[in-house]
């Protein structure tokens, strides 16, 4: 009988992190299931939704054959979940290909798919491969993925555009009504290169990254990218689209420039957002030269108020601006920001506003007005 035994905490990390993207109604019955494959001591856990394929390592592995199965996933990973902690557990293949889980007196008994049937991402050559830090790759991230439109019949606005020009890597989001924009400078020569992100992948991606300075490599070509992380594979299919071009709805000239403690603004806002209209989520700013007032309300009449001093850096003749906005897009802002002060350019009630942290520059968000 094949069989290997290994401890449970060291089972539990690789299976949590690939079991999340099987889909409880798959296209195809076997992508419920993850490829295990056992040789010379090392075990390999797969698993794909057609989209995005992860796999995860494990060296030293007490193991009496090398062998390859499919299984449930999602069961397999909540039996080994349910074993008491610190325990070993035995891992079999009867005659039967049936799969034996055991720990001490406990035992469960699964049927088994043939790998050979496993769908998987077929090997291909990258065009561009460069190296960024989990704590760098996470940070763009964070600073993006929530602009991302939710099924638009536009597809390139599904994803993220991730793009090197110029040896600096923007990350650009935008559903439409909010763009996101955060860069680096790359410290290696790489050539002009951008794809699009799918959401699902940019979702699952930051799920498995870190506040660390443990290395990713990164590859891509036309058609996928992958991220390799310590003992961990995650490769994507792209988008196959072209973004818009960006850079050209960010305005050049603003009439009015104020500098806000974010903290304070994102305290006022959290109290707004009670009485704001539940459908719409608009809420209305009114900048003077020295305050903003923020002023909410709903269907049912009911209002809310609030004044916070501002500091005004630069003015034309506009000294008022009010202008309309989602206020939950303002929030989602001023979460990503990071510093005590913010910066917010304006133009007239009627332009999308910017929003910057007051001492960075590599993040930038513009937010379309509404009407209320």
């Amino acid at each position: 009988m094949k069989h290997i035994i290994i401890n449970r905490e060291q089972l539990i990390i690789p299976l949590k992190n690939i079991v999340s993207i099987i889909n409880n109604k798959p296209i195809i019955p076997i992508i419920n299931n993850i490829l295990i494959e056992i040789k010379n001591n090392n075990i390999i856990f797969k698993s794909t939704n057609l989209e995005i394929e992860i796999i995860t390592f494990l060296k030293n592995i007490k193991s009496t054959h090398n062998f390859s199965i499919t299984i449930s996933g999602k069961k397999f990973y909540d039996i080994c979940k349910s074993f008491p902690i610190k325990s070993n557990i035995n891992i079999s293949i009867n005659n039967n290909n049936q799969i034996i889980i055991s720990s001490k007196k406990c035992k469960f008994i699964m049927s088994t798919l043939p790998s050979i049937n496993f769908p998987i991402i077929e090997y291909w050559k990258s065009q561009l491969k460069f190296f960024l830090t989990n704590k760098i790759l996470k940070m763009l991230i964070d600073a993006t993925y929530f602009s991302i439109a939710n099924q638009d019949v536009r597809q390139y606005l599904n994803g993220v555009l991730f793009q090197i020009k110029n040896n600096i890597l923007n990350m650009v989001s935008t559903d439409g009504h909010r763009l996101s924009i955060c860069n680096i400078l790359i410290n290696e020569i790489l050539i002009n290169y951008s794809v699009i992100i799918p959401k699902k992948s940019i979702i699952e991606l930051l799920r498995l990254l870190n506040n660390t300075n443990d290395i990713v490599i990164i590859k891509i070509n036309n058609n996928n990218i992958s991220f390799t992380l310590k003992n961990l594979k995650f490769t994507s299919k792209l988008i196959e689209n072209s973004f818009p071009e960006y850079t050209k709805i960010i305005p050049q000239i603003f009439y009015k420039i104020i500098k806000i403690d974010r903290i304070n603004l994102k305290n006022a806002l959290t109290r707004i957002s009670i009485l704001v209209n539940e459908r719409t989520k608009g809420v209305t700013l009114l900048f003077n030269k020295k305050y903003l007032k923020i002023l909410g309300s709903n269907i049912d009449n009911e209002q809310a108020e609030d004044i916070l001093s501002i500091e005004e850096k630069y003015n034309d003749i506009k000294y008022n601006i009010e202008i309309s906005l989602n206020i939950q897009y303002l929030i989602d802002v001023l979460n990503t920001l990071k510093n005590k002060y913010i910066k917010i350019s304006l133009i007239d009630s009627f332009s999308s506003i910017k929003i910057e942290d007051f001492i960075e520059n590599n993040k930038i968000y513009l937010i379309m007005p509404m009407r209320i």
